[in-house]
Parts: C-alpha cells; sequence; structure tokens
C-alpha cells in the first residue's frame, strides 16, 4: 500500500490535505508463502484488466495459476464466489479508508470529504481490473446478485461523504442551508463518471487525473 500526497480543495486545507491518499492494491504473495485464494484473485483481477475480454472462465483462472478447474474450486466453490470476494475487497479497503480519513484530525472538516473523493479516484487507478467491477462492466453477465452487492456498496460510500459533509456543516466550514444530501449525490455521480470514462477509454484516461480546482463545485 502506498500514501501518495493529497492536494488541497481551498487554501485553508492546503497543508492539512498534503496526507493519507492510501491506495489499497491486492496483495501479491511471495514464493515462499504463496496465499492461492489470493493468487486466484490476483489472478481474476489481472484477467479484469483486459477490456477486451468479455466473459473470463474459469478454466482461464486455472491455467494463470496452474490449477485444474477442479482444484480452483477447492478455494472457492464457484466463480461468482471469486467476484464476491474481489468485491468484499473493494467494500472493506474503501470504507476502511473512509473510517482513517474521517478520523484523521490533521485535516479539516472540508479536507476530509476532499480526500475521500479523491482516494476512490486512486483506488480505481491502482486497480484497473476493479475499477471495471466497480463500474458494472465486469458484472454484465455474471450473477445479477453481485451487480446489486456493488450497487449497495456504492450506497454506502456515497453516505459516508453525505457524513462528512455534514460534519463540515456542523464545523462551520459550510453554509449551515448548504445541501449536504444533495452534494453527496453529485460527488459520488462525479466519481463514478470518473470511473466510467477510465474504463470505456480502455483505461487511457486516468480518473484521477483532475486537479484540485476541479472539486471546488463540490464545496459551493
Amino acid at each position: 500500500m502506498t500514501e501518495p500526497s493529497a492536494g488541497a480543495p481551498a487554501e485553508k486545507t492546503q497543508t492539512a490535505a498534503e496526507p493519507k491518499r492510501p491506495v489499497v492494491r491486492l496483495p501479491r504473495p511471495g514464493r515462499a508463502h504463496r496465499n492461492r485464494r489470493a493468487d486466484i484473485l490476483q489472478t481474476l483481477a489481472e484477467l479484469l484488466q483486459d477490456p477486451n475480454c468479455e466473459r473470463i472462465t474459469t478454466a482461464q483462472i486455472a491455467r494463470k495459476v496452474n490449477l485444474s478447474e477442479g482444484a480452483l474450486y477447492r478455494y472457492f466453490p464457484s466463480k461468482g464466489a471469486m467476484f464476491d470476494a474481489l468485491i468484499e475487497f473493494i467494500e472493506t479497503s474503501l470504507l476502511d479508508l473512509f473510517a482513517r480519513i474521517r478520523e484523521d484530525k490533521s485535516l479539516s472538516a472540508v479536507a476530509r470529504v476532499q480526500v475521500m473523493i479523491t482516494v476512490m479516484l486512486d483506488f480505481a487507478d491502482a486497480n484497473r481490473g476493479l475499477a471495471r467491477v466497480m463500474t458494472g462492466h465486469a458484472l454484465v453477465k455474471e450473477d445479477p446478485r453481485l451487480s446489486e452487492r456493488m450497487n449497495h456498496i456504492i450506497d454506502k460510500l456515497e453516505m459516508g461523504l453525505r457524513q462528512a459533509y455534514r460534519e463540515a456543516v456542523l464545523a462551520r466550514e459550510l453554509p449551515a442551508d448548504f445541501n449536504a444530501d444533495g452534494r453527496a449525490s453529485l460527488a459520488m455521480n462525479w466519481v463514478l463518471g470518473r470511473l466510467l470514462r477510465f474504463v470505456v477509454t480502455d483505461f487511457r484516461t486516468r480518473p484521477n487525473g483532475v486537479s484540485a480546482v476541479a472539486l471546488t463545485p463540490f464545496f459551493e
């Protein structure tokens, strides 16, 4: 996990918003202590980075990890379970990051919102295969329940933004009549739009290739 710096949304948060924009990547187990489950998930995430791969099969995954399909099912009962584990990784990683950001007292309340927004973009940039899961592209031909679960996670992330906005209002860093619910929805939709563009351009347009100025509308 790396910790790149973050820009500030406004002058008063310039110092505070340099902090912790952690980027979580799927673990790459060392040769000495290989974890087959992690290997399988890493392989699936790597296969998902190919925008021309319409549907990944268990046979493809098994070949990549040098297992038979039968052996593969000892670690995951189905391909759906593999996708479910990837979605769980997305959920745990991003919600844990949100919790760490909200607890960071070195950040102003407004800066916390900004870092939450940018950390989602950084996460997708660092995990291209997972970006296709987050936008739903990788789930189109899979069990519909996977898409439902991913949508539920998006709702949780928006809820986290909404709460952070409300805390900024309570801290008097935003006006008392600031529409926290509407702005959280706008910010989340903008993040999803950046991720969508990242995916449909075959990862050429990076989601986090924006300046702090681009976030200004989310705080006005």
